[in-house]
């Protein structure tokens, strides 16, 4: 197993990521990136949307798309309906509500390992945590991942602009 250098488990120490489950699997997003947890029992479905782009929600007046991570890690995707629940994550001001299971809780990063050239780019890592080990999202490459089509900056959806 790989270690971190010095500097980054220092800063790691300080970090927590918020678990989730997701298909059977648990995945860690660090809280930096965590915005809330939400159920969204309406959002409308945009037509000739990519496969992961489940549809956009109103949230407190902003548009936000609802995204199914699921296709961009090679999993089935999610079934649609209605209480769908979802983390909404921001990084850079580009904004999403991440389709989740449940929320597992939170952990500290400390004990994170970054993953080898085979783990694909949305991966920034590994969690050894009791129960096994947590695969740690990179938030920034998952939302770059989804394109122009699925998200957008935070401050367009105030103004009410519309994934094309």
């Amino acid at each position: 197993m790989t270690t971190l250098s010095a500097d980054l488990q220092a800063a790691a120490q300080q970090t927590r990521a918020c678990v989730v489950a997701l298909a059977g699997y648990r995945f860690g997003i660090e809280v930096r990136y965590a915005r809330e947890v939400v159920v969204f029992d309406e959002y409308t479905i945009v037509p000739l949307a990519p496969a992961h782009l489940l549809g956009v929600a109103n949230l407190r007046g902003n548009i936000v798309p609802i995204v199914d991570v699921r296709p961009l890690l090679d999993m089935a995707p999610a079934p649609g309906g209605r209480g769908v629940r979802a983390l909404v994550v921001e990084c850079e001001g580009v904004q999403a509500a991440l389709l989740i299971d449940e929320v597992r809780g939170l952990e500290p990063i400390e004990r994170a390992a970054p993953t080898g050239n085979d783990s694909g780019e949305l991966i920034a890592g590994k969690l050894d945590l009791e129960g096994g080990a947590v695969t740690l999202l990179d938030v920034r490459a998952l939302l770059g991942a989804m394109g122009g089509d699925a998200v957008m900056p935070a401050a367009r959806l105030s103004e009410g602009g519309l994934p094309r």
